[in-house]
């Protein structure tokens, strides 16, 4: 196991935005795959969709917490935590912490996985040996996160990995299964059905792809700056001056260059929502200059108040564009306006369709719809 860990403390900086990064991307990933598939998120199936998202969320969560800053000190004790591979190695610690510390563990670990199991068999229709076999293959997943201190990107262990959590990650997700069961016979239908997506985007749909946006953006610089570091090209002194310049060419890349050449105009995080800047009139992608008047006039002072490190600040930017879509019924923000863009989906300037809509096909009236006589 040794040879697993990173050797050099400064390694361990990596993970914390590499961590929230990886998360991001993965939830970008998915909400784009179901805008692609069906549309816009919509009712109740939009809502268990969100807690799909939210599961997956929660489980990685769940398996790298508490995830440590940094490196300082993690080891220098006992070398890092102890994993316990026996199935009862959980269980033989419980005498001395006694059986409320007990029962409070099997209950935590065992919740995690319940809404892993619900979701199965509510949402996808799986049986009950696939969904234990699911939690199963999570637990053991997060116990191997765990075990190697997340990859091995830190020096050692530091959090206790234990075969009695794969098990009780098994009976979460079989425990879930079984609501699922009840769930599927009084709940509504979960599964979303496609639907064209050419009706106004709403505000929330525009927040989060501006969160996932501000995401990407932030860990992504933290997560080049790290690396610079851990690989020798900046010194560890010099990692916030990285971050910084690591922000400024972010914002450019993906603020102000990539809009320009996507077909929707978009940043990654309002693409992954299927938004799209449109010029006024006819329903097709903003002018180019149009464009980048908008993002400098938006992304410009949000990244200058992060780089003097007044983030808190970039919210007054944020609420200043805001407040005309809260009042206007096209909803255009204040740099919407000033660009004379705005926001609609893809669909609406692409003409594409959901991939899973159902389209009718009119009959060929050449044929004879009277089946042939034998």
């Amino acid at each position: 196991m040794a040879g697993i860990f990173a050797s050099d403390p400064t390694v361990a900086a990596i993970a914390y935005p590499a961590v929230a990064l990886g998360t991001l991307t993965g939830a970008a990933v998915f909400l784009a795959r179901h805008h692609r598939r069906y549309g816009r998120l919509r009712g109740w199936p939009g809502q268990v969709t969100l807690a799909t998202l939210l599961v997956g969320v929660g489980v990685v969560l769940y398996a790298v917490y508490p995830l440590p800053r940094s490196a300082d000190g993690l080891c220098a004790i006992h070398g890092g935590a102890v994993p316990l591979p026996a199935p009862s190695g959980r269980a033989a610690t419980w005498a001395d912490a006694g059986p409320w510390h007990a029962a409070a563990h099997v209950a935590l670990v065992t919740a995690v996985y319940v809404p892993v199991g619900l979701l199965a068999r509510y949402r996808y229709r799986r049986g009950a040996a696939f969904t234990v076999g699911l939690g199963l293959l999570l637990a053991l997943l997060v116990e191997t996160v765990q075990l190697t201190g997340v990859l091995g990107l830190y020096p050692c262990a530091y959090r206790v990995a234990a075969a009695d959590d794969v098990l009780l990650g098994g009976a979460g997700a079989l425990a879930g299964w079984l609501l699922g069961v009840a769930a599927v016979r009084w709940l509504p239908r979960p599964w979303p059905g496609a639907a064209a997506d050419t009706l106004p985007p709403d505000a929330s749909r525009r927040l989060l792809g501006h969160a996932l946006d501000l995401g990407l953006w932030w860990f992504g610089a933290g997560t080049l700056a790290a690396l610079a570091v851990a690989f020798g090209a900046v010194p560890a002194y010099e990692v916030d001056r990285a971050t910084y310049v690591a922000l400024i060419g972010l914002a450019v890349l993906f603020g102000l260059l990539l809009p320009l050449v996507r077909e929707d105009r978009c940043t990654p995080g309002r693409a992954s929502v299927h938004l799209a800047l449109a010029g006024l009139g006819r329903p097709r992608p903003a002018a180019r200059w149009r464009v980048l008047l908008r993002s400098v006039s938006l992304y410009a002072p949000i990244t200058v108040l992060f780089v003097l490190g007044w983030e808190w600040w970039a919210l007054a930017v944020v609420a200043l564009h805001g407040l005309s879509a809260l009042v206007r019924s096209d909803q255009a923000g204040l740099f919407d306006l000033l660009a004379g863009v705005r926001v609609v989906t893809r669909s609406t300037v692409s003409g594409g369709l959901p991939r899973e809509l159902v389209r009718y096909s009119a009959p060929d009236p050449t044929t004879d719809p009277t089946p042939a006589q034998r």
